[in-house]
């Protein structure tokens, strides 16, 4: 330990004490001659000179001195310099990031709690030159507060700390702090990790690497584990009409994990915030049931529903919601030619009609002609080998234009009218004989389209073990598309965009007369989804989970998220609009901005409404957390750590050591602070000279006077 000056320069003033005394100690008597024109009338009195004058009061010249040396040294920032400390010890400046995890999971136990009082302590062990960051994460990353030194700040930007619905990710965060400590300057780094480190929380590739010369520290939350833990975990909301009436029958599964003996556990039903019916089931440790609530007649949008299951130790996954409207299937009409087989649409329809939830609204005509009626309410039209006449066409043609989806079968007797040839993408050809060998296979599907992209993944489903034996020729145009080709090039299906709805070719037949597609697994997922595109909509959704985003400007979003009623249609029309929080935050969604995304960031219900308005049955969505989170298997954080930390190097992050050197001295001084003591003890010296001056001079006054006296 030996003493140091931060600006040794400011030590130079020292000198400036020993100039008055040596001014005082070497200043000489100085002769005054007077010249009178007679001396005659003078005394004569003999003058002793005193070559040098003699220091009367030592302890006040003393006294001056010393307040001017300690000035000195105050300006000069003396600090008490241990030399055993190293390069990059702990007194040295430090760029530290704190991580606190506020995924839902961290609220057993109380561990945000614990996490806060953590990060406190952190921020009270700062050093003058010290920088720190405070982040909170779940599934993403926010930087509350980045590279201060205000305390305040920190401290502040910690209060705001609450728990989120989210589940844990530590690659967003570690990323944020990798990026806070390579644009430091500082010599050295600190990472303090908060979390109950949860195993779903880390995957192993993310691709963090700390800089180098940076140090990680974990601090795990919670020590105790839960003993058990029972979520909703699903639920199924199949429907069905009854005279003309939609019913859907929620049924929920509910799982358990850990316990020791059965269980019964009361699981409830909320609709519209009333709480409908309750039933208990029995729980195993460690196992699943199902619970079937009675059929719900559906006669209002935007039905809010919710499945509740007993306040436990991890409340948010004991309710599950979701939102149903009636009306949100899809109406398909069937149009077969009139001397058609009577059985030429049985596979098509009975592949509608299988779905668990009434997706489809399925009407069969046997007709050559197309009625104005028929395309009232009708979401998708299938011409399944029939010849249509030219008025008929144009009906279609409107009907496409306004946004619905007409597919086109060809059979033995399909066709379409010149007149509207240029609705078609392409020409129709005749009928081609297919028997060579065991027949043709599909060679080409356009997996990137929406109709196939479904398929495009391992072991969902297999189109090469349908075999063709027929099919139309089909020439297509420069504006259609070819989704599906035959092995040997021919076309198989095509697409031609008309207005906002699309027209597709079928070259082939849906039943099992020239193929047997019919017979295949394949068929039916084919069928749904050539019915969901022509219907330009996909299955609407009864809730979504946390971190979903959704477009409010975007109609076919608003579809897919179960948009049926009139109060809501505005939405999408270039109104403002407002949406309330499940917590009660209102998000301004302006219509000038264009594309209104609105995260889904808390679990509950959103609501959606022009701003101003009180709709009755307002647009409504359904949010659920992640479930991974309530899997609460723990990781080793030395795991992690080996994982991110950067190997040893001798730059770290690129720093001199001259530099890491002298910032260390500046943390060291700025840490004791001496030069304001000394500030203050050079300020009590002057006011003591002041005192001690003031009493001398009265007292040599008075001395005086009474001599003269």
């Amino acid at each position: 330990m030996s003493l140091a000056f931060l600006v040794p320069l400011f030590l130079l003033g020292i000198a400036g004490v020993v100039v008055p005394i040596l001014i005082h100690l070497t200043r000489r008597q100085r002769r005054n001659v007077v010249r009178f024109p007679s001396l005659m009338f003078l005394e004569k009195i003999p003058y002793q000179e005193q070559r040098r004058r003699r220091v009367q009061h030592w302890f006040l010249l003393l006294l001056r001195a010393l307040a001017l040396a300690v000035l000195a040294m105050a300006f000069a920032r003396p600090f008490f310099q241990d030399d055993e400390l190293g390069l990059g010890a702990s007194g040295g400046p430090r760029e530290v990031v704190v991580l606190i995890d506020q995924s839902y999971s961290m609220e057993i136990g109380n561990q945000l709690e614990q996490a806060r009082d953590e990060a406190q302590q952190v921020f009270n062990g700062l050093g003058p030159l010290d920088r720190a960051s405070l982040v909170a994460f779940s599934q993403g990353a926010s930087v509350l507060a980045r590279s201060t030194a205000d305390r305040t700040r920190l401290r502040a930007a910690l209060d705001t700390v609450r728990l989120s619905s989210g589940s844990t990710s530590f690659g967003p965060a570690l990323k944020v702090a990798q990026t806070i400590l390579e644009e430091s300057n500082l010599p050295g780094g600190e990472v303090f990790l908060l979390s109950d480190f949860q195993r779903n929380g880390w995957v192993g590739d993310e691709g963090v690497r700390l800089p180098a010369g940076s140090t990680f520290t974990p601090i795990a939350l919670g020590d105790e584990e839960i003993e058990e833990n029972i979520l909703v975990t699903d639920i199924s909301l199949p429907r069905q009409s009854v005279a003309g009436r939609e019913r859907v029958t929620p049924t929920a599964r509910v799982v358990r994990r850990g316990g020791t003996t059965p269980r019964e556990v009361v699981v409830s039903l909320d609709i519209d915030g009333q709480e409908l019916q309750s039933q208990s089931i029995a729980l195993a440790p460690d196992a699943a049931g199902a619970v079937e609530f009675p059929a719900l007649t559906i006669s209002r949008p935007h039905t809010r529903g919710t499945v509740r299951l007993p306040e436990d130790d991890l409340s948010a996954d004991n309710s599950h919601h979701f939102v149903v409207s009636p009306g949100t299937a899809l109406s398909v009409l069937i149009l077969e030619g009139a001397g058609a087989e009577t059985d030429v649409s049985l596979y098509l329809r009975q592949a509608l009609d299988i779905t668990d939830d009434g997706r489809f609204r399925v009407s069969v005509r046997r007709a050559s002609n197309v009625r104005p009626v028929d395309l009232e309410n009708t979401d998708a039209v299938f011409l399944n080998d029939v010849q249509i006449d030219g008025a008929s066409a144009e009906r279609l043609r409107t009907f496409v234009d306004e946004g619905g989806g007409l597919l086109i079968a060809l059979g033995e007797q399909g066709g379409w009218p010149a007149s509207a040839a240029d609705m078609l993408p392409g020409t129709i050809g005749p009928v081609q004989d297919r028997l060579q060998g065991r027949g043709g296979r599909l060679g080409f599907l356009e997996y990137g389209h929406s109709v196939f992209e479904v398929f495009s993944g391992p072991r969902s489903g297999d189109f090469t073990g349908a075999r063709f034996f027929r099919a139309r020729g089909f020439q297509p145009s420069e504006e259609g598309a070819v989704l599906a080709r035959f092995d040997d090039g021919s076309v198989a299906l095509a697409e031609l965009r008309l207005g906002r709805g699309r027209v597709l070719v079928w070259t082939n037949t849906l039943n099992s007369y020239w193929s047997d597609l019919a017979l295949q697994p394949v068929y039916l997922p084919f069928v749904h989804r050539l019915a969901e595109y022509l219907g330009g909509r996909a299955e609407a959704v009864p809730w979504f989970t946390i971190g979903q985003v959704v477009n409010l400007a975007n109609p076919e979003a608003l579809l897919t998220a179960g948009l049926v009623s009139s109060e809501a249609a505005g939405l999408a029309e270039g109104d403002d609009q407002v949406a309330l929080t499940p917590t009660g935050t209102t998000i301004e969604m302006p219509a000038e901005e264009g594309a209104r995304y609105l995260p889904l960031e808390e679990h509950g219900f959103y609501t959606v409404r022009p701003p101003g308005s009180e709709p009755e049955r307002p647009f409504v969505m359904a949010v659920n957390v992640e479930l991974d989170e309530s899997n609460l298997a723990r990781m080793d954080p030395e795991q992690l750590e080996l994982q991110i930390m950067a190997p040893p190097s001798a730059d770290a992050g690129g720093f001199n050591i001259g530099e890491s050197a002298a910032m260390q001295r500046q943390d060291q001084e700025r840490r004791q602070s001496i030069w304001r003591w000394m500030l203050i003890l050079a300020l009590a010296l002057f006011m003591g000279e002041t005192v001690l001056s003031n009493f001398v001079s009265r007292k040599t006054a008075g001395a005086q006077g009474a001599l003269v006296g």
